[in-house]
This record gives C-alpha cells, structure tokens and sequence, in this order.
C-alpha cells in the first residue's frame, strides 16, 4: 500500500483529494443503476412458474443417494404432509400441510401435469394449515384449512387460484380433519373418532373414509368403524368409490420406490405396482381416478395408467 506523501505541495495534495472524491462519486452513481436495476417492476398478472418443484425433500449430503429402506419410511402427517389433486378438465393441485402457528403451508397448480408450478397460496385469506384438497369441475379447486386464528375455513377459487373465496354454508356440511382435536373428524353429524393418536392421510370419500396411522391404513365404510387393510409401510392413500388406492414404502419387489396398490371393497389387495422416480424416504401424496393414479414423491410427479 503506498504511503502518502505529506510533503507534497498543497495543490498536488488538493488535487489528489478531488481524484478521489471524483472515484468515490463514480462508486455511488454506479451502485445507484444496479440498486435501480434490481428494483425495476416485473410484469403485473404473470404467475412465476419454472422446471424445478417448489418442494424439495432431498438433502445434500452422501447418503443423499443411497437407497432407503422400510425402516425410513417417511412420518406421513405433520407441517409435511402432502395433498393432491386434480380438477375435471386435469389442472393439477398440491399442498403441504404446514403448522398453525408454527410454519406456513403451500398451495401450487400446474396446467402442464406437474411439469412446472405456479404458488397460488391464498395468503390474503390468512391460512395457516391445509386440512383438505379437492379438484373440482373445470379447473378450480376447494380448499378446507385453519385460519390465522386456528379456525376452519372452506376456500373455492373459479380463477385457478388467482382469488379463494369462503363459503362458511359448505363447511357447515362437510367431513374434514378437525384442527382443535386431531383424533376426530369434524362432520355435519358430529364428531367421528379416529383409530389412533395422531392419524395421518386422512381422505374422506362418498363412501368411504381413509386414513393412515402409524404407516397402517385404515378404511370406514359408511358409519361403520374404522378396520386396518392388510398392507404395512403405507405412506399415502386415496378413496375411489369403495377401493382404496395405496402408496408403500416396504414391498420387496419395489426395492428403493414406492409400491402401488389397491385394496378392493371385500379387502383383496393387488399384486404391488412400482412407481418409477419415487423415493421411499420423502413425504408423499396420490390422487385416484378411474383412469391414472397421480404420486407425488420427493420432487417428482408420476402418473401411472389404470
């Protein structure tokens, strides 16, 4: 670093002081453009949708790679739990769960069947957990969840999620996951118990409700009571009329992907399906038609042919 010369004359020295006050003036014009530059306006109306998922559950690290087994077999509720769903004309949906008062959920689309995402979380409506997804004709979609105050909200959008309405009227008459007890459903009949402590997947059809406990699923027909289905390791489920369509993670003839399989209505249960681009290990979420099963696992979506 050059020393500087004291004995230089003043005028050599006033000069010296005005290059540097010239240099500093350059700095702080040139910071101002960039600051400018950062804070230009985006285009209003146009939703940001990009390749990469908006989840991701994969962890850096070298076992990040490694195959998992039954025993990693992911906690399928919690601010972790997964939705999914699809609208009548095939816009997809998906949500995480998060925690009331603790994390905040997330609400996505996608029109080009789970290529791409845009966030259409209704943060205005002041959610803070999702309970319930459903597609509905068209390509909207319902929305059951606690509010800021832990309250349940039903939520509708007719704009594919730019707007999310309330209507209290269809809460008071629908089956949901209630938030002050998580070990019952909330009905317009009164409460319904559920089979265990900290129920999970919870999926309510027309004719039967699912749910998952402790990686065991469980199925009620009607009013009647809540019968475990002969299948270990489940990490997601859906209801489809009287079948019910499940996610594992222990099928040895799916080392290192999820398993498929359907349980039908007098309890037999299909030879198990691999489901190719999944990981047993991350959180997972299906939607059931009579046509496709949709899996959503770690960052992948799958759509498998019935």
């Amino acid at each position: 670093m050059a020393r500087r010369d004291l004995t230089a004359p003043p005028i050599a020295r006033a000069l010296s002081v005005a290059g540097v006050g010239a240099l500093a003036l350059v700095v702080v014009a040139l910071t101002a453009l960039a600051l400018q530059h950062d804070r230009s306006p985006q285009p209003s109306g146009a939703p940001t949708a990009g390749p990469v998922p908006t989840f991701s559950f994969r962890g850096p690290g070298p076992d990040a790679s490694a195959s998992p087994s039954s025993s990693a077999t992911p906690a399928t509720g919690g601010a972790e739990e997964r939705f999914l769903a699809r609208s009548a004309e095939g816009m997809l949906w998906r949500a995480t769960a998060g925690a009331c008062g603790a994390g905040e959920p997330v609400v996505e689309r996608s029109d080009d069947g789970g290529t791409t995402w845009v966030d259409v979380t209704p943060r205005s409506r002041g959610i803070a957990q999702v309970r319930a997804l459903s597609g509905l004709s068209g390509t909207e979609a319902e929305l059951i969840a606690d509010a800021a105050d832990c309250s349940p909200q039903l939520l509708r959008t007719y704009t594919q999620g730019r707007f999310w309405d309330p209507y209290p009227d269809l809460l008071a008459r629908a089956t949901y996951p209630s938030g002050s007890a998580p070990t019952v459903l909330a009905s317009p009949s009164g409460e319904v118990a559920l089979p265990c402590a900290a129920p999970a997947s919870v999926r309510v059809g027309a004719q039967q409700t699912a749910l998952v406990c402790d990686g065991v699923a469980h199925t009620r027909v009607g009013s009647g009571a809540f019968a475990p289905l002969p299948l270990a390791d489940v990490v997601a489920l859906d209801v489809l009329g009287r079948a019910t369509a499940l996610v594992s993670a222990g099928a040895d003839a799916c080392a290192g992907t999820l398993a498929l399989t359907w349980v039908d209505a007098a309890g037999t249960a299909s030879a198990p399906e691999c489901i190719p681009d999944s990981d047993p290990a991350a959180p997972a979420a299906i939607a059931a038609f009579d046509d496709e099963v949709i899996v959503w696992s770690g960052d992948a979506v799958t759509t498998i042919a019935r």
